[in-house]
């Protein structure tokens, strides 16, 4: 499923890749001004920090986007995703939870380019077992769901078995995103941090790349002083020493 997602972006082809961490930079076919790095965390100290296996930044608008994967298992009524309350999902969520409190603690970001349908940057992606096809050089084959909607189901119990055990199915999670909304979503940054959002996130993840450590986020106030923006060139290009 990383693989898959890591390697391709629908509508957007491969300029730039990395060789001392996993991070791809893709470029838009149709505006080579957008470009999406992707960046691999899973099972890294990156994924520890925020809670996802696959971190997206959008150049041009200058906003992350963060994914974690499940798969979903063969069930008597197609894929199906089963979980426990404060198993691994729980603590993954909860580092994201961590984060995205202390994000909120930024000034509000009124400028054009900041612009977000929603500033939660945070993602859960479910995937079906399927035997992968390395011909198919689109996304992975799932369902994304926003994190605050994913919370609104399970709060409201929308996500149960007949036996009331955590279940979600095609059935019963209602509305998600599929790969090529989520894509376009990512392209314009809709969704995602704002700049001034991205340029505290930004510090946090060079940090973490460069050092292998996580780190502790703090944001005292509202009014602390942040970054107005973020240098144009490309976040995670080679050449670019990193910046803590």
């Amino acid at each position: 499923m990383l693989l898959a997602d890591f390697s391709s972006v629908p509508g957007f082809q491969a300029i730039t890749e990395t060789t001392h961490y996993a991070a791809k930079t893709f470029e838009n076919e149709q505006n080579p001004r957008i470009r999406l790095t992707v960046i691999m965390a899973n099972r890294l100290p990156l994924e520890e920090q925020t809670g996802a296996d696959l971190i997206y930044y959008n150049e041009n608008y200058r906003c992350f986007a963060m994914v974690q994967y499940k798969a979903m298992e063969k069930g008597d009524n197609g894929p199906e995703f089963r979980w426990q309350d404060g198993d691994q999902l729980a603590q993954e969520i909860a580092r994201m939870d961590d984060i995205l409190s202390e994000l909120e603690k930024i000034d509000p970001d009124v400028a054009p380019e900041s612009f977000r349908f929603s500033s939660n940057p945070f993602f859960l992606k479910f995937c079906p077992r399927i035997i992968f096809d390395p011909d198919d050089k689109g996304l992975f084959k799932g369902i994304y769901l926003p994190l605050g909607l994913w919370k609104g189901l399970t709060t409201a119990d929308k996500l149960k078995g007949p036996k009331g055990g955590n279940l979600l199915t095609y059935q019963n999670v209602g509305r998600y995103l599929t790969n090529s909304e989520f894509v376009a979503l990512l392209a314009k940054s809709w969704v995602g941090t704002t700049v001034k959002q991205s340029a505290v996130l930004e510090k946090i993840i060079r940090s973490v790349l460069a050092t292998g450590k996580t780190v502790v986020l703090a944001i005292e106030t509202q009014t602390q002083k942040v970054a107005d923006s973020v240098a144009d060139k490309e976040l995670f290009d080679e050449s670019d020493p990193i910046k803590v």
